[in-house]
């Protein structure tokens, strides 16, 4: 019972010395309902407010900015932390993150139509980690990842990789096809090495392949509004 009500979503995080696929969420349904319970409640904050005067104050609410009256940088739904910001694509929402985690956003609209991912409740997603180089050149940390991910999953295919600059920094990014649980995904993962820390930023998207195409766009742009504040 509790197989079925795991939901795998495949996001590459650096452990120890290895770089491993693997963080298991429990909450998709849990975030659904409470995605219900704060419509709902904002809808009477929304009927209360639309009798009383209000101001343009702005609101942050789960990280991600709000408000009556937009600055330039709150024009888009995004996730702000004290480390990055990254712009949301439209209809996604910030939703807690698992332990090792930076930040998670989902496809709240999506309706999935493939019936193993329907199964696992799958929503496609995007996911921020960071990792240390511990003194690896950026190819060298690609490489030892792709070795440690085929090692973990041997189907994996490396469809297209390519060179990026996010935001000035040093980037790469890297397709792969998959299969895991019967759901055959599609996954984008860009990376962006911060020269000052020695780190490098992981930002991964995930999608079941039939819906690559639909998304593929949305994903490119998503990356390349990463920004890190430090």
């Amino acid at each position: 019972m509790k197989n079925k009500k795991i939901i795998i979503v495949l996001a590459i995080i650096g452990v120890i010395l290895a770089v491993l696929i693997g963080v298991y969420f429990l909450f998709f349904q849990k975030t659904a309902q409470l995605n219900l319970n704060n419509t709902a409640e904002e809808t009477a904050d929304n009927a209360t407010e639309n009798q009383t005067p209000t101001t343009n104050q702005g609101k942050t609410e789960n990280g991600i900015v709000t408000d009556n009256q937009p600055s330039p940088e709150q024009s888009q739904n995004k996730i702000i932390t004290d480390d990055f910001s990254i712009n949301l694509p439209p209809g996604w929402s910030k939703t807690e993150a698992a332990a090792g985690v930076s930040a998670m956003a989902f496809d709240t609209n999506e309706i999935i139509k493939d019936s193993a991912a329907q199964k696992i409740n799958f929503k496609s997603y995007l996911a921020v980690v960071f990792d240390a180089l511990q003194g690896k050149t950026l190819d060298e940390y690609l490489q030892n990842l792709k070795n440690s991910l085929l090692q973990t999953i041997p189907n994996t295919v490396f469809t297209k990789e390519q060179d990026m600059t996010i935001s000035g920094k040093l980037g790469h990014a890297m397709e792969v096809e998959l299969s895991q649980q019967g759901v055959n995904f599609k996954i984008l993962t860009v990376f962006v090495k911060d020269e000052k820390e020695e780190n490098v930023w992981i930002i991964t998207f995930n999608t079941i392949k039939s819906s690559w195409d639909g998304y593929k766009e949305s994903f490119y742009n998503t990356a390349n509004s990463f920004v890190l504040k430090k």
